[in-house]
């Protein structure tokens, strides 16, 4: 059970399955079933909560074969899997639930994994990893700095922190912005670190800069500390560009974000690709997103943000134009 603790997952308890795993062995339990059906698509869920639900909603709709769903915590279902066509992974508890009971003489069928960051993925086993396609929910970094392009072409100068998490995004990161023109104020913080430490070197980064991107690090985006962060931000009169709709609620100014639902389509385009002869390991950063605009704090910082629809519309375009499979 070392990697389940590793990554936080034990004393949990057991999820209640409602049912979900009994939809699937009984529709596989008898042999006339098997033989009128085409062998069964199965997902493991990591928990139910309203983003799987939603994920799951759509894999439903969406899939060509017949859909069978569970928890990673039924593990009298995990030998089920076997009899599958294919097999979905819904967040990291199900994915290192994974790399655990992979059943010995589960055949050749391709794994797709979704509704996870990188850095999420970055911890599980390297044996999965190099077999598993793979949605993240991360945005690739030349959208980010389009978006900062794009929202506020009058400046030019972007603070930004990294975190144990976002190490490796520093490099590609400047250079996407370099690309266009903008220079990045940046600061890293260490899993050592605590509340003093992030706000001195917050402190660094917001001087000069003329705004703040915010990334998915747990080291930088602590909810303890995140209304003191946006504060601290906004007395400088910098726009904070994060990655969830929570965040553009609470006061971020913009966020650029991908929802479960979309998420689960590019999974099911994974799959779809996974499932040709000779198709080659997918591991993809976000495709489709959504940006939001609060529009109260722009106009408090007196700024004239394009609207979400011409946003949108602009790295829409952009992503189709340098859709090489979302790498960064």
């Amino acid at each position: 059970m070392g990697l389940l603790a590793g990554l936080g997952l034990l004393g949990l308890g057991h999820l209640a399955s409602a049912d979900l795993w009994a939809q699937g062995v009984a529709a596989s339990a008898t042999p006339a079933a098997t033989a009128a059906s085409p062998a069964p698509l199965w997902v493991v869920m990591s928990e139910r909560n309203a983003a799987q639900d939603e994920a799951l909603r759509v894999l439903r709709g969406g899939a060509a074969l017949p859909l069978q769903a569970g928890l990673w915590s039924d593990w009298a279902q995990w030998e089920q899997l076997a009899s599958g066509s294919a097999l979905m992974l819904l967040g990291a508890r199900a994915l290192a639930a994974w790399a655990q009971r992979q059943p010995p003489a589960l055949p050749a069928m391709p794994w797709v994994a979704g509704l996870l960051s990188q850095a999420a993925w970055a911890g599980l086993p390297a044996a999965l990893r190099g077999r598993t396609h793979v949605a993240w929910l991360d945005q690739p970094l030349p959208r980010l700095a389009e978006l900062l392009r794009l929202a506020l072409p009058d400046r030019a100068r972007v603070g930004v922190l990294f975190g144990p998490a976002t190490r490796a995004w520093r490099e590609p990161l400047q250079e996407a912005l370099r690309a266009r023109h903008w220079q990045m104020q940046a600061a890293q913080l260490h899993e050592s670190d605590g509340p003093a430490e992030l706000f001195a070197a917050l402190s660094r980064v917001l001087d000069g800069s003329e705004a703040l991107l915010l990334l998915p690090d747990a080291q930088v985006v602590q909810p303890s500390q995140f209304q003191n962060l946006l504060i601290a931000a906004y007395r400088q009169r910098l726009p904070v560009v994060s990655f969830t709709r929570a965040h553009v609620r609470a006061g971020a100014t913009l966020g650029l974000y991908t929802t479960p639902a979309q998420a689960a389509l590019q999974m099911l385009d994974l799959l779809r690709l996974a499932q040709q002869p000779g198709a080659r390991l997918q591991q993809q950063w976000a495709s489709q997103f959504e940006l939001d605009i609060n529009e109260p704090v722009a106009r408090s910082l007196n700024l004239q943000l394009p609207s979400v629809a011409m946003l949108a519309g602009a790295l829409m375009q952009r992503n189709s134009a340098a859709s090489e499979g979302g790498a960064r």
